[in-house]
């Protein structure tokens, strides 16, 4: 199997954020900072070969990923695999809100996030050996695909920080 370099990156700031809002599947929408961090990205990565952009079908990524994409020439391609962590009847809310002890069964669980970065990379794997791919996701998801990648257990994506908006971590996907 050709080895597929990812650059693993969150949508830019949204309105929701500033709200601390739990986005969750929601599609979300770009503040004013985040078009700014969007565009700060597609220049920060302009002299990369990127071959493909894949993001979040979810509005907040797929705007960031059309900013980055149009400087390589690129149109963003969504998959609902990248989503954000389906937060259930917590959707919509605030972070404060969450009982995170006695979290209901809507909210996706750790293994689901974690089984789904595992469909991510494989999908990853079967369409694109042998290229350089930015993948614009979100922040608990990306913890998810990080740990997976390092060989952790779902538990242990919970100790790594969410991906501040629009850092770049670069990986290489044997």
């Amino acid at each position: 199997m050709k080895k597929i370099d990812l650059w693993l990156t969150r949508h830019g700031e949204t309105l929701e954020n500033q709200r601390h809002v739990l986005q969750g599947q929601l599609p979300g929408t770009l503040s004013p900072l985040g078009w700014q961090q969007a565009e700060a990205l597609s220049e920060q990565l302009k002299e990369e070969p990127l071959d493909v952009v894949v993001c979040s079908d979810l509005t907040r990524s797929y705007d960031t990923a059309r900013v980055v994409a149009q400087a390589h020439g690129l149109m963003p391609v969504p998959t609902p695999l990248l989503r954000e962590m389906d937060w259930g009847v917590y959707t919509g809310e605030s972070l404060e809100d969450v009982d995170w002890k006695h979290l209901p069964p809507s909210v996706e669980s750790m293994e689901e996030l974690y089984h789904r970065a595992e469909e991510f990379v494989n999908y990853l794997k079967v369409k694109y050996p042998g290229k350089k791919v930015l993948a614009v996701g979100h922040g608990a998801f990306n913890r998810a695909i990080l740990t997976f990648l390092q060989g952790g257990q779902p538990e242990e994506m919970l100790a790594l920080p969410i991906m501040k908006n629009t850092t770049v971590v670069r990986l290489t996907i044997c």
